[in-house]
């Protein structure tokens, strides 16, 4: 089922990326606590910008899916230099997953695992997977600071269609 997707233009990579860079530039978005799953990184669930881009790839992502899907959640991380993303699946609400590279500074090229498959997207490239049915990693970063874009949707005909729609919010 996984596939990758061309979804943003250089030019809106980097009015996304400015955007975060924005955010964590002027402390609008502080780190991660170093006792969570992602300690000392950088992240926002459903910043308005990255929830237009929900809607806005929706089509796209319903065409390489093959069905129709409602939004559940956005969310974007900024990891830096050695840190790592553990393997894990997701909740629920992340039946349907696209993670999104936004690249970064020193690199852009940060290799994504998901069932022992390795995906090295292009900037502006996602990879459609199964969120919480695929364990998922990244091992250490090796540049200075990486951009990802985390954006998740339910079938709209499947099990966890009510209840999960908008994450429950």
């Amino acid at each position: 089922m996984n596939k990758v997707i061309d979804c943003l233009t250089k030019d809106q990579v980097e009015l996304y990326k400015t955007h975060i860079d924005y955010l964590i530039d002027n402390n609008l978005v502080g780190r991660s606590p170093e006792d969570s799953t992602f300690p000392n990184t950088c992240e926002m669930f459903s910043d308005p910008p990255m929830e237009l881009l929900l809607h806005y790839l929706q089509p796209k992502v319903e065409e390489a899916y093959g069905k129709e899907l409602v939004p559940t959640y956005s969310f974007w991380r900024c990891y830096f230099k050695h840190q790592c993303c553990p393997p894990h699946i997701d909740r629920k609400s992340c039946e349907v997953s696209l993670t999104l590279n936004i690249g970064g500074r020193g690199g852009d090229d940060w290799a994504f695992y998901a069932e022992d498959n390795k995906y090295i997207l292009n900037v502006g490239q996602a990879l459609l997977y199964k969120g919480m049915e695929q364990e998922h990693w990244r091992h250490e970063l090796p540049y200075e600071r990486h951009y990802q874009v985390f954006l998740h949707w339910i079938e709209k005909n499947g099990q966890y269609y009510p209840r999960y729609q908008f994450d429950e919010r």
